[in-house]
């Protein structure tokens, strides 16, 4: 049963209340309450960004007030990064309300902050929707051997590459076919740069110490946005994938590897051609694992 101070329902208030979007609110909630994370807890959030589930975090670690939290919310983007409002601006915003007192905010690489906190630093230690954000495999075994001993569970959401929803796969097929592309881009800035399973995260997890304490899926509602704008991102405004494919063409000399991508957004345009549009494609489900 969801608690009654993190129920999504409370959504649009908060939203307005944290300057945040509704449906992005509303989904890490949900996450949240999937969680189930103290309120007590001191957390350290690897892969913060612009403070969508920070902000969240904060709220939950500030329920009790005789024994209050905080988390250290992590990112090594820049803080001029995204767009229309900057990480820097966001987090900024944040930390002028009534939770900012809950936060710390910084710029830095997670293993790096790891190496520097002591054993036991952390009740928790969440990432959630980051790990795509990686460039390599090597750097989440890295983050998450980096970790262990840190904080006593790892909480991780991420995208699953599975849906329960027709409506989903589109979504499915444009986060591989964009994170197949940006695999052959070594210096890549893009939000989809490893479409990591979960199946492989937990290996790479239990490989580097942690245990698997229980796991769930998660499917998001209609109103999350998070699949529209990924196709758009692939098929741009027109619908043709033409940026797309041109500056793949660009970047990657296996030509193999551009048939492939061609042939891929051609069943993308296919798929959300059927479901009436971009409006018509769900997000697929997510992962939520906690490893002890």
């Amino acid at each position: 049963m969801l608690s009654p101070s993190l129920a999504p329902s409370l959504a649009p208030s908060f939203a307005r209340q944290y300057s945040q979007l509704e449906a992005q609110t509303s989904h890490r909630l949900t996450l949240l309450n999937t969680f189930s994370i103290p309120p007590s807890s001191h957390i350290l959030e690897i892969g913060c960004g612009q403070g969508d589930c920070t902000a969240v975090l904060a709220h939950l670690l500030s329920l009790d007030p005789l024994h209050p939290g905080h988390v250290d919310a992590i990112d090594p983007a820049p803080l001029d990064y995204g767009a229309p409002v900057t990480l820097g601006e966001a987090q900024e915003n944040l930390k002028k309300t009534d939770i900012g007192e809950r936060i710390r905010f910084a710029r830095s690489d997670p293993v790096e902050w790891l190496g520097g906190v002591e054993k036991k630093a952390y009740d928790g230690i969440v990432m959630c929707h980051c790990l795509w954000y990686f460039s390599t495999e090597e750097d989440v075994h890295r983050t998450f051997a980096a970790a262990r001993g840190k904080g006593e569970r790892l909480y991780i959401a991420e995208w699953s590459l599975e849906t329960c929803l027709k409506e989903g796969e589109a979504h499915v097929l444009t986060a591989t076919t964009r994170a197949l592309c940006e695999s052959y881009i070594p210096d890549s800035d893009q939000n989809i740069r490893l479409a990591i399973a979960p199946e492989r995260i937990k290996e790479i997890a239990v490989g580097t110490g942690w245990e698997l304490e229980r796991e769930e899926m998660v499917t998001p509602g209609r109103e999350l946005e998070d699949a529209g704008w990924e196709v758009g991102m692939l098929l741009g405004r027109d619908g043709s994938g033409r940026e797309f494919l041109e500056r793949a063409r660009e970047r990657i000399e296996d030509e193999g590897v551009v048939g492939r991508l061609e042939g891929m957004v051609e069943e993308v345009q296919r798929m959300v051609e059927h479901l009436g549009g971009r409006g018509g494609v769900r997000c697929m489900d997510v992962w939520v694992g906690v490893f002890g």
